[in-house]
């Protein structure tokens, strides 16, 4: 996965406008804070922090969002959302990735409550091929009434809202949500903590659970102290590996999500959880089910289920009664 390329564009030209080592050192600041204080929003009060924060993580942002939006299109083929909201917007990371899966996007609300991020947004989205952006430079824990939208997206902002506000705001984004609502956290133990009180929260309000969880039952990981996450790998612009001092010409996120809509998707009997392990006869899989953490062995003598299990990865549906066509999966 590449960034889109009039995104990389503008992202280059924001940073060509900023002293490169102080932009750098900013990086690296931001970085050390990140890790320090454990969330992926540290407080940015300048332009510089603003650029740096956006060149720093803006791609592993836009993949994971990315990411989730294609397994959102695969549930549900014929949603064709007209209006988004996105909450914590930032840089406008999830209005790039939700506007290059759906082309009928018309409208996006963006909420960011950083003036600093909020001007970046702007100036990243300006004069692009994107839908018309509505800026608001608000605090959503302010906001008794969200715009109803057929797409309700908060990515990397749940899990930073104080514990005991986060009933409140999910009720209120579950009410603005006309169609589907996405959450995106870090792909660490906390960040499926807060997916799974996400997840509780919304099937006691008849949310269908599109993805990744193929079931409203308890999750299985968490009983067994795992969490779930998943990984994107995306492409490093030169810009990023200059500022992280990198060789690899490619970085992998790590996220975790959820999906809920208003309506059904379609049906799904499994998800892979981990990387598939290939050996020279048979391909072994953890999947996700109702019934729990299933393993399977697939053999290349089961033809059908080989060709799938062959071409299925980290993250895809799983089905005992595979599709004709191949995955859509994306390294």
């Amino acid at each position: 996965m590449q960034l889109p390329t009039t995104l990389q564009n503008a992202l280059e030209r924001m940073i060509a406008a900023q002293p490169a080592s102080a932009l750098e050192r900013t990086a690296l600041q931001l970085s050390a804070r990140y890790r320090e204080t454990g969330t992926d929003a540290p407080v940015i009060a300048t332009t510089i922090e603003a650029v740096a924060y956006a060149a720093w993580r803006m791609p592993a942002t836009y993949a994971a969002l990315r990411a989730v939006f294609r397994r959102l299109a695969e549930a549900q083929p014929d949603f064709t959302p007209k209006r988004m909201l996105d909450i914590g917007a930032g840089s406008g990371a999830a209005i790039w990735a939700a506007t290059e899966q759906w082309p009928s996007l018309q409208q996006v609300v963006a909420i960011e409550r950083q003036p600093a991020m909020a001007r970046i947004g702007k100036q990243l989205t300006a004069n692009a091929d994107l839908p018309a952006i509505v800026w608001q430079q608000q605090d959503v824990l302010t906001l008794d009434r969200l715009a109803e939208s057929d797409l309700v997206v908060a990515g990397y902002v749940y899990g930073e809202i104080e514990p005991t506000a986060r009933t409140l705001v999910l009720s209120r984004l579950w009410k603005a949500a006309g169609g589907a609502l996405v959450l995106v956290e870090p792909g660490t133990p906390t960040g499926h903590t807060t997916i799974l009180h996400a997840r509780s929260e919304l099937i006691k309000r008849n949310a269908h659970l599109l993805a990744p969880c193929p079931h409203t039952a308890a999750c299985p990981l968490a009983e067994g102290n795992d969490w779930c996450h998943f990984a994107q790998r995306i492409a490093r612009p030169a810009f990023l590996r200059r500022l992280k001092a990198a060789e690899a010409p490619f970085e992998d996120e790590k996220f975790a999500y959820l999906i809920a809509s208003r309506h059904e998707g379609k049906p799904v009997g499994g998800r892979i959880i981990r990387h598939p392990i290939i050996h020279s006869g048979r391909i072994e899989l953890q999947v996700c089910t109702e019934r729990g953490l299933q393993a399977m062995t697939i053999t290349r003598s089961q033809k059908t289920l080989w060709r799938h299990a062959r071409d299925s990865g980290w993250g895809d549906p799983w089905t005992d009664n595979p599709p004709t066509g191949g995955s859509n999966h994306d390294d």
